[in-house]
């Protein structure tokens, strides 16, 4: 069980070391402008605003929903700080902290 268990813990630590997220044919990961992202892929299915205050800034989430997942991007002054993506009963990968995350089905 456990030589069965190393190659899997190896493939997703490569998934958690990941930067960016897919959006249409264009990787966007942490610092893209927001212009970028649109470019890539187009007007988000959601966008909340988050009101900044004294000790944090302004942020938006852009939420895009594609064939099968969900991208997230998290933008400051214009700029992605934090990209996710989660497919339906599979793992989540937080690009930003390089996190591992497995979900049930949505």
């Amino acid at each position: 069980m456990k030589r069965l268990l190393l190659p899997i813990l190896i493939a997703a630590a490569g998934a958690a070391n990941a930067d960016s997220v897919l959006l249409g044919k264009t990787l966007i990961g942490k610092g893209a402008s927001s212009e970028q992202a649109r470019t890539a892929g187009g007007e988000p299915a959601r966008l909340d605003r988050i009101d900044g205050d004294e000790s944090s800034p302004a942020m938006e989430i852009w939420t895009y929903r594609l064939e099968g997942r969900s991208v997230t991007l998290w933008l400051v002054a214009d700029k992605v700080v934090k990209a996710s993506e989660e497919r339906g009963g599979a793992a989540r990968v937080d690009a930003s902290s390089g996190t591992t995350r497995v979900t049930g089905a949505n």
